[in-house]
């Protein structure tokens, strides 16, 4: 890892370098200016103090040795993490927010006016019902001072600490359930404030960057489209119009088989009407689609009936069991349906004539995928190969897709692939923010959590609080402290892992508040910094 640093870091210098030279022919800084000036503009730009703030900490701890800086380098290099908000020069994401709070500006001051008037409100209400609440009883909170037999009256001991707690509750998220009569109905109508303190600003920031996204790409110029096109289209959606009133070509086999690929095509997907549209299909045709529709359905069926263990243990494992036969059952005519579609895709519109073009197509894909690990497992074992239970279930896995044919009958996620493209460059640039939230925020855990005596966990031996020749489980500042006096007895719940920090704060910023003891000096800046709830724009 520390190649890889020092490697980054070496690219990451150079690439300042060439900036900070090149600043003074850049228009952005040497408008009116000198070479000088132009410079000293680029040094106190967005990108640049990003530049430095993710290379300077390793410069100081390098020629710092032993200094306080290097001895606190494992927080120090949390600030590596700014290294992401360099791609916001190839996705802009976070030089747009000010651009949204510009445009927004008027909304978004009238909304945090009600939403901090309703905090406030609120907190007073809470802190009023629970501070005398001494029957219900709630985990050990060492950080109030309370070691057991602890209750929401130590969590709302006075109205400061009882901001954040109840600022948690406002964004409709309840990790804390431990409350009297009193407080449930007041936190009941804190759940109908919530919609309001929550949807407005979501919402107006949400359109703030649509907004914004669509009128930069409209000043980069739009290219010509035809006349049916429609946001989202694709090279598939293109080629299909352009199809629109031209027949399908002969095949090279001849007239003979032009026929039967017709006949083919239409027992699968009907007779379409030119002048109306309308679909026509033979009581053949009726009564295949009806049966394949069946089929999928209970296949759904069977895959969940076997994953039911009593019925698993009833139908038995051996060869040739009920599930085995409707499987094999099940491929036979999903290959037959496969086979037939690629035959008929030359006089297929939706395929555009072609069978390569339907092999690649959202149904070509899902048909054989519906029918692919049946055979590669078949395969396996003829060869003498043994299925072992992992690996079987991964085959069971793949035949859920077959829900997917579903989409011949009712359109579905064809048009959701439609919708993610068309908004594609809003999504790039959110979806870029929620990352750097993300890892930022789990940073911040990191830091600030990381030695939080309400999550730590000692042996059953070591008191909770002790004297000062023989301490505590709580009273140590860190609980590498702790192990040091108490060798591998003392242990942190949460937060001791960056890994475990992106799943917790993963849930935290969905606002799912799972744990709720945190340092309270440090619950408010962790409670704005996880609420930045740019994740579901």
């Amino acid at each position: 890892f520390s190649a890889v640093e020092t490697f980054a870091i070496v690219i990451f210098t150079i690439e300042y370098t060439i900036r900070f030279i090149g600043a003074g022919a850049d228009p952005e800084f040497a408008n009116g200016s000198n070479g000088f000036m132009a410079r000293v503009k680029y040094i106190f730009s967005f990108y640049s103090i990003i530049d430095l703030m993710a290379i300077v900490p390793f410069y100081v701890a390098l020629y710092m040795p032993n200094s306080w800086i290097d001895q606190h380098d494992e927080y120090l290099r949390m600030a590596r993490l700014f290294r992401l908000l360099k791609l916001d020069k190839y996705v802009p994401s976070i030089s747009l927010v000010d651009d949204v709070l510009r445009l927004k500006k008027k909304v978004l001051v009238v909304a945090s006016y009600a939403a901090v008037t309703l905090w406030i409100l609120f907190t007073a209400a809470m802190f009023e019902v629970e501070k005398n609440d001494d029957e219900i009883e709630i985990d050990p909170l060492p950080l109030y001072g309370c070691f057991e037999d602890c209750s929401m009256s130590d969590r709302y001991n006075n109205y400061f600490n009882s901001i954040p707690l109840t600022g948690i509750h406002l964004t409709g998220d309840f990790p804390l359930i431990e409350y009297g009569a009193r407080g449930r109905v007041i936190l009941f109508f804190a759940v109908i404030a919530a919609v309001g303190v929550v949807s407005i600003p979501s919402g107006v920031i949400a359109s703030g960057f649509a907004e914004i996204v669509q009128t930069r790409n409209k000043t980069k110029g739009a290219t010509e489209k035809d006349a049916g096109a429609v946001a989202g289209d694709d090279w598939y959606d293109i080629n299909y119009r352009k199809l629109e009133g031209q027949p399908p070509p002969p095949s090279i086999f001849g007239p003979r088989m032009d026929a039967l690929q017709i006949k083919a095509k239409e027992y699968l997907d009907g007779r379409v009407d030119e002048t109306t549209g309308l679909v026509s299909r033979t009581q053949f045709s009726s009564i295949g689609r009806l049966l394949f529709f069946s089929l999928i359905i209970t296949n759904v069926a069977a895959i969940i009936l076997e994953s039911i263990p009593e019925i698993d243990r009833h139908v038995g494992n051996a060869s040739g069991n009920f599930f085995d036969v409707f499987e094999a059952f099940s491929v036979f005519f999903f290959t037959a349906d496969y086979l037939l579609r690629l035959f008929s895709a030359g006089k297929s519109r939706e395929a555009l004539y072609s069978p390569w073009v339907y092999s690649r197509t959202f149904f070509g894909l899902v048909d054989l995928v519906s029918i692919l690990p049946w055979y590669i497992q078949v395969a396996l074992t003829s060869t003498g190969h043994v299925i072992s239970g992992d690996e079987a279930k991964i085959f069971r896995i793949f035949r859920i897709f077959r829900v997917l044919q579903l989409e011949d009958f009712i359109v579905a996620f064809t048009k959701l692939d439609n919708v993610f493209r068309a908004s594609k460059d809003v999504l790039k640039a959110t979806g870029l923010m929620a990352i750097i939230i993300w890892v930022g925020t789990s940073a911040l855990f990191f830091i600030f959590e990381a030695n939080n005596p309400n999550f730590r966990e000692c042996d059953g031996s070591i008191p909770l609080t002790g004297t000062e020749d023989e301490p505590g489980c709580y009273d140590f500042e860190s609980t590498l402290a702790c192990n040091e006096f108490y060798p591998d007895m003392c242990s942190q719940a949460f937060f001791h892992a960056h890994a475990q920090h992106h799943v917790l704060c993963g849930c935290f910023s969905r606002w799912r508040m799972g744990c709720r003891r945190f340092y309270l000096a440090r619950e408010v800046r962790v409670y704005v910094s996880v609420h930045c709830r740019y994740s579901s724009l």
